[in-house]
């Protein structure tokens, strides 16, 4: 019987072993599982062996028994016979344990060897799990930094076409001061031999009217060439609506000295005032909106040229018309 047991015990192990496969096998393992096979083989034929041996044992103890059941029944056995029994039935005893040791140790090895083989199937199952778990955590940063991304690429393309949009806007303007420059310096020709100038700063037209071209000096009133010089120029202005205009009146450092006939003026301030106000109803009286237009004195403090000549004061006695396009498309593309 205890036979029976062993030779189930071993192979139910035998079954439970082969049937134990590792979740992920890499090469070594592989190289492992090869020699178990060759292991598991060669004891299977060791056990096999004993098998032969165990049943032929069972025979010979069937014999045996039959031969003791005999000498029972026959009184005339020979005492050695009896001997030859006993020693043979002990020596099978001895026999029957040696196997059992062996049945032992090959259960025992095995078992071991499955014990080992499952927790490193379970090493690894755990790390495929870490494993998966930081793929999943990469895949979802990922996920956040290509959203990210195709959000800042949308913004740039939505900056690039208000760059495009304002370098459109600013060519434009440019066009457009440009052209107005072209469109003043010849309608104001013939009065160049003033003094007067035409020049383009900063994205603006400056026209600088010298004191000789509008005014006899210490005199707010403008004479009649000047007039007609700033009757020229409104004519550009009103077929230029989105031109903003600016007039400002300057004068030398020569302290201003009050006429009775001029009780408004005192200094070169109320002068400089009153000359830019002159121009200004000149023009607005010549179609020009007063919504477009500004006037101020800069009195002495904004000299062109700062020497004391005659020559040097003269320059800086002037009025400069400073026309500036109309900035709204430009801030409506930066808005």
């Amino acid at each position: 019987m205890k036979k029976h047991i062993y030779f189930l015990l071993l192979a139910g192990l035998v079954s439970s072993w082969t049937g134990c496969v590792p979740y992920r096998s890499l090469e070594d393992e592989k190289i492992r599982t090869v020699n178990a096979e060759k292991d598991r083989a060669k004891m299977l034929v060791e056990f096999n062996k004993m098998k032969v041996r165990v049943d032929s044992m069972e025979n010979q103890q069937i014999v045996m028994r039959k031969a003791i059941e005999f000498l029972k029944r026959d009184t005339s056995m020979t005492n050695s016979t009896l001997r030859n029994y006993i020693a043979l039935d002990a020596e099978n005893k001895k026999r029957m344990e040696q196997l059992s040791k062996t049945t032992d140790r090959i259960l025992d090895a095995n078992l071991g060897e499955n014990e080992r083989l499952i927790a490193q199937v379970k090493m690894q199952k755990e790390d495929l799990q870490r494993q998966k778990e930081e793929l999943e955590r990469k895949q979802a940063a990922f996920e956040v930094t290509k959203n990210e991304f195709y959000q800042a690429q949308n913004q740039l393309s939505t900056k690039e076409e208000k760059i495009r949009d304002l370098q459109a806007a600013l060519e434009k303007k440019d066009a457009a001061v440009k052209t107005l420059k072209a469109n003043v310096t010849e309608a104001l020709t013939g009065y160049q031999t003033t003094g007067l100038t035409v020049a383009e700063k900063d994205g603006k037209v400056y026209v600088v009217l010298p004191e000789a071209l509008l005014f006899k000096s210490g005199s707010k009133t403008i004479d009649a060439k000047g007039k007609e010089a700033l009757t020229s120029l409104a004519t550009v202005l009103r077929m230029n609506p989105d031109i903003n205009i600016a007039v400002e009146g300057h004068t030398d450092n020569v302290p201003y000295k009050p006429k009775h006939s001029s009780p408004m003026v005192e200094d070169n301030w109320d002068l400089s005032v009153l000359r830019a106000t002159s121009v200004v109803k000149i023009l607005t009286a010549a179609g020009i909106s007063p919504l477009r237009i500004t006037a101020q004195g800069r009195g002495e403090y904004m000299p062109v040229n700062p020497g004391n000549s005659a020559a040097d004061r003269a320059t800086n006695r002037r009025t400069e018309i400073i026309l500036t396009p109309k900035l709204e498309q430009l801030l409506k593309t930066l808005d």
